[in-house]
């Protein structure tokens, strides 16, 4: 069951899930941050499964003074701006704003589900589609959040492989062993 109106409302103030000035009627916002990662160039490839250091594949985390200047094919790791507190017994499915989506920007790569108990920073993949350069400034709107309540609750808070890290800005992949 989708969470909203009213109650979406109740459930941010009552978890504390996040500022409640980000809540709308059917969703919370998502805004950019100011820090991200971009790819590395490489002639190397890389091998889905292996376990390469992501240091070598990423630049070190850099801040966005304004904007966040997406040329045409450009993509980068960011994060949002605010910190999000999931309740254990809901989920968060993330979506592109539609008009940055009607100019060929999405903000993940199909990996957009935010676990129930995650508290952190959530981890964005931008990528321009497009054949124009687009600039994202610090703070915009870029996404909302859609809580659904689940079935039943999680046994445990989300303590995946990126629960610490995503408590300090966007999270580099982490290959399990």
């Amino acid at each position: 069951m989708l969470i909203i109106s009213e109650n979406l409302k109740a459930l941010v103030e009552q978890y504390d899930v996040c500022k409640q000035a980000l809540v709308d009627e059917f969703s919370i916002k998502i805004k950019l941050g100011n820090k991200f990662h971009s790819p590395l160039p490489s002639e190397n490839s890389v091998v889905y499964g292996s376990h390469p250091d992501p240091v070598t594949l990423f630049s070190k985390i850099d801040a966005i003074n304004q904007n966040l200047t997406l040329n045409p094919g450009a993509r980068y790791i960011a994060c949002t701006q605010d910190i999000y507190n999931i309740p254990i017994d809901y989920f968060g499915l993330i979506q592109t704003k539609g008009t940055l989506a009607r100019l060929f920007v999405a903000i993940t790569c199909n990996d957009g589900q935010v676990e129930p108990g995650f508290c952190g920073y959530v981890t964005l993949e931008i990528l321009n589609h497009s054949p124009w350069t687009v600039d994202l400034p610090v703070g915009s709107e870029i996404g909302q959040m859609y809580l659904f309540k689940c079935s039943t609750s999680a046994n445990n808070p989300y303590k995946g492989r990126y629960a610490e890290a995503s408590r300090l800005g966007p999270t580099l992949p982490i290959f399990s062993e």
